[in-house]
């Protein structure tokens, strides 16, 4: 008999070394495993390291064994039969468990990749849900402060007038009140002319919140009113990225808007602006509305113009109810005393807690953080489905080693610990490179321009609640993913392991379950987010493909600022007229116009009484947007006029205020479109001031996006002229060949305009769509990665289950079966699990898409395209990824199927 049949005497030698009672019980399975592995082993090299290899083992095992009674016996380990719970037990396995991993590069290193960008994306995302939702605001007491919202004309929680601030700040009921309102404006830095998110805020902000400057000081009371002279607060992240935490930059000067801003403080470390994350350049005083134009300062004290945010600090054992009993008050006293601008509206005030931008947007909010919280912790839990799978697989491939230490006396628990081990190994160094890659992301992203989701730019960092996070998302998944492998391990049958090792066998039930289950799991939550991608890239088409009333292919635009350069709006006008003729005259311009605001772009808008209509509100009154145009604009824009006339030279600045509405306007006041003479007035006014003349086809307002709500036009003529205009230019051919020349223009007509923006109106109306596209892009990005994982998956499954019944297959094949069979034979088993995957997918669907119907525009939660597109294409990558193995078995040939079985 060979020495691969009687174990050979090295062997032999090497079980005398083990204990006898170890030998006596387990010595004939250590020995036909053994055989077993001599027998698989091909070559002289192969066998050699086989039997190297088993007698290392057992000399290994021996020596271990020895020390562990000896320890034993002097009392130190408190060591079980079977368990190990000890020190130098833990660490010694963990060093066989990197060893393990060491060997397996390729696996060790596709699954670390896979944790790190599943916790690093996870972690990234966190940060910044955390940073708009979920960190406390930093503000000293941050109990004792409020939200203060005069009501809309629709009834919902609004801005205030700051005329309505001052009756709040002379309650007794607050110890400080403060109102700020964002704008932005114009920084000229050397020849750099730097658009800059500013706040107009009043001097008791600071004092509300319970902060202090980081340097220099905050607005004194006397520059609450204009006249009072131009000062500024940087705030404090601008002024490390923008000045260089220049120590001097107090007391120094910036021009805004053509006017020198002397800066008197830098804001607090923990404040980059009134609603962290997000970030301001500068705080600006009341004295600086100016800066914003005529009608920043007339808004101080008109009651019409709700502009402003309020905030309060509570007197000393004042409580919110109390605060929300005084408005009640309040409200009830404005509605008497001015009924043309406060009857019907009511003032809520909130806890601090309660709030995060503005009430009527925190829910839009919560739903995108949610929706991108949930996508990414999808891509993490397909990450940990699918390492299951592979660890488990990996245990197949290692049931002669745990079969062995069982043998040798390893306890359920020990021999599951391993694989636990091995999982918690792969996710900390996965969720280390997690951490490094959100610490890039969030140095990334508060660089990047914001997309139209957010209001400005985000302050982002990384900090404890964030560390840990990531720590709880490294435990989480390592326990998730290695719990699975652990119990199947744990649970081998020692015997019949020891029996088939070195023969192909079939997976145990409940392995063959757990597999299944996770690979279902895997389509399941691919095709939610594969059907996720449908739904918004079918809502950005139909954005895309809807009718903006606007020919916009032949329609370029060129704004600059008439007020840097000219004064008086009568210079303005002028320099209006000479740009309009010299852009007119050049080649290839078939008609230019002016507006102060571009179509699908936020602008003014106004609170207006309409003749013979109530609002649902009951207010009396609604808002809506406007625009500020000129006599050519309706012609070069491309709208239609359905009903009386545009503007024209008729329309003077002491005659009738005209204006022209859009189809919308009329059909919602009147119902129909015949309205020319019907009149409006601003809230407050006591004559019917603005007559309608003209209705034109509905163009975007706001957004593209959005139905087409009612707005309506002025003459520029009446208003004084246009001060930071528009010039819309319609062009013969292509108008991005004209661009060069209307900057040229313009630099010709006066060297100091500046040219605050350029384009193409199609490439406008393109970046009005840059947060659906964002949202696509990410949630595209995100279901494309699951598809590949949930393929990866499928192919590992398919390939290893080809791989265990090669000995069949290769017997099938040499009785005849043909390639086909064999293909459909392999494919069978997989299909079953994407059966009950897609069933359970569609379930989740049908109850997530009418929740994400409320992002979505021209398309609903239900679209059949979408469902049958995610269907089709989660069925193809499975087929693909399955198709690909089950093809290789059945090129093999059958001889050399049975001979490497």
């Amino acid at each position: 008999m060979t020495p691969a049949r009687q174990g050979g005497p090295l062997f032999r030698l090497a079980l005398r070394l083990l204990p006898r009672r170890l030998r006596e019980e387990h010595g004939a399975e250590m020995t036909e495993l053994y055989r077993a592995r001599l027998e698989r082993a091909t070559g002289a090299v192969a066998r050699a390291r086989a039997r190297i290899r088993g007698v290392a083992d057992i000399v290994a095992t021996a020596l271990a064994t020895r020390a562990g009674r000896r320890s034993a016996a002097d009392g130190f380990t408190g060591r079980r039969r079977g368990g190990g719970w000890t020190m130098d037990a833990t660490l010694q396995e963990l060093r066989q468990t990197v060893r393990n991993l060491a060997r397996s590069p390729g696996f060790t290193l596709g699954a670390v990749a896979l944790l790190a960008i599943g916790i690093g994306v996870n972690t990234t995302v966190f940060t910044v849900v955390d940073a708009l939702l979920f960190r406390p605001p930093p503000w000293d007491e941050a109990e004792r402060v409020v939200h203060i919202y005069q009501h809309s004309d629709e009834g919902e929680p609004s801005s205030t007038s700051f005329p309505a601030y001052r009756d709040m700040a002379a309650l007794d009921l607050f110890e400080s009140v403060g109102a700020t309102v964002p704008w932005s404006a114009r920084w000229e830095r050397g020849d750099e002319r730097i658009e800059v998110d500013v706040e107009y805020a009043t001097s008791t902000l600071l004092d509300v919140l319970g902060l202090a400057p980081d340097r220099g000081r905050w607005f004194e009371a006397a520059l609450d009113r204009p006249g009072a002279g131009f000062a500024a607060v940087v705030s404090f992240p601008t002024w490390v990225s923008r000045f260089g935490a220049d120590p001097d930059v107090v007391g120094s000067t910036v021009v805004l808007n053509g006017e020198a801003v002397t800066i008197v403080g830098v804001g607090p470390r923990t404040l980059p602006s009134s609603f962290p994350p997000f970030v301001t350049d500068f705080w600006l005083s009341i004295s600086s509305t100016p800066l914003g134009g005529q009608f920043m300062v007339d808004n101080l004290e008109r009651r019409a113009d709700h502009w402003y945010d309020v905030r309060a600090r509570l007197a000393p054992g004042a409580i919110v109810a109390q605060a929300s009993a005084a408005m009640e008050a309040l409200a009830a006293r404005l509605a008497a005393d001015f009924p043309e601008f406060n009857e019907g509206r009511d003032i809520s005030v909130f806890a601090a807690d309660d709030i995060r931008t503005h009430p009527t947007s925190d829910g839009d909010l919560f739903a995108a953080g949610t929706l991108l919280a949930a996508v990414v912790g999808v891509i993490l839990l397909l990450a940990c489905a699918n390492l299951a799978n592979l660890l488990l697989v990996r245990g197949l491939g290692r049931a002669g080693e745990m079969a062995v230490r069982r043998a040798l006396g390893a306890g359920r628990t020990r021999v599951a610990r391993l694989f636990l081990f091995e999982a918690l190994i792969l996710s900390v160094i996965g969720g280390g490179l997690g951490v490094l890659l959100t610490a890039w992301a969030v140095r990334l992203i508060p660089t990047l321009p914001p997309p139209g989701v957010f209001p400005g730019l985000l302050e982002l960092h990384l900090d404890g609640r964030v560390l840990v996070w990531a720590l709880t998302l490294v435990v989480a998944t390592g326990l998730l993913f290695g719990v699975a492998p652990a119990l199947r391990a744990a649970r081998t049958d020692l015997s019949g392991t020891l029996r088939d090792e070195g023969r192909t066998s079939s997976l145990g039930r409940g392995t063959a379950r757990m597999r299944n289950a996770l690979l279902a799991i895997q389509v399941a939550a691919s095709l939610v987010l594969v059907l996720g991608t449908g739904l918004l890239v079918r809502s950005l088409a139909a954005t895309s493909a809807a009718d903006p009333g606007i020919a916009v292919d032949r329609l370029a635009w060129i704004r600059t600022d008439l007020a840097a350069v000219a004064e008086s709006p009568d210079e303005r006008r002028i320099l209006l007229d000479q740009l309009r003729e010299r852009l007119a005259a050049l080649p290839g311009v078939e008609g230019v116009a002016a507006t102060s605001r571009l179509p699908a772009q936020f602008g003014g808008s106004t609170t207006t009484e309409v003749e013979d209509y109530s609002p649902p509100s009951g207010t009396g009154a609604t808002e809506l947007d406007f625009a500020v145009v000129d006599d050519g604009y309706f012609a070069a824009a491309g709208l239609h006029l359905l009903a009386g006339r545009g503007f024209g030279p008729d329309d003077v600045a002491d005659g009738p205020t005209a204006i022209v509405i859009n189809e919308t306007a009329a059909r919602t006041f009147w119902g129909e479109v015949e309205v020319v003479g019907r009149r409006m007035r601003g809230q407050g006014s006591e004559n019917w001031t603005r007559t309608v003349v003209g209705v034109v086809s509905d163009a975007p307002v706001s957004t593209l996006s959005e139905d087409v709500p009612p707005a309506f036009y002025f003459s520029e003529r009446q208003l004084g002229g246009i001060a930071a205009p528009y010039l819309i230019v319609r062009t013969a051919d292509e108008p991005a060949t004209v661009l060069p020349s209307l900057r040229a223009a313009l630099a010709e007509a006066r060297p100091a305009l500046s040219v605050d923006g350029l384009g193409t109106l199609a490439d406008h109306f393109g970046s009005t769509l840059a947060g659906p596209r964002l949202a696509t892009l990410l949630v595209g990005a995100f279901s494309l990665l699951a598809a590949v994982l949930a393929g990866l998956g499928i192919y590992g499954i398919v390939s290893f289950g080809v791989a265990r019944r090669t000995s069949e297959l290769g017997i099938r094949m040499a009785l005849g079966a043909g390639r086909g069979r064999v293909v459909r034979m392999v494919l069978r088993d997989v299909w079953g699990m994407v059966f009950w995957g897609l069933l359970a997918g569609l379930a989740a669907a049908a109850i997530v898409a009418p929740r994400v119907a409320a992002l979505l525009y021209g398309v609903n939660g239900g679209d059949p395209l979408a469902f049958g597109g995610a269907i089709v294409f989660i069925v193809a990558v499975a087929a693909f990824a399955a198709w690909l193995p089950a093809r290789r078995a059945a090129s093999a040939d059958p001889a050399a199927a049975l001979r490497g079985s």
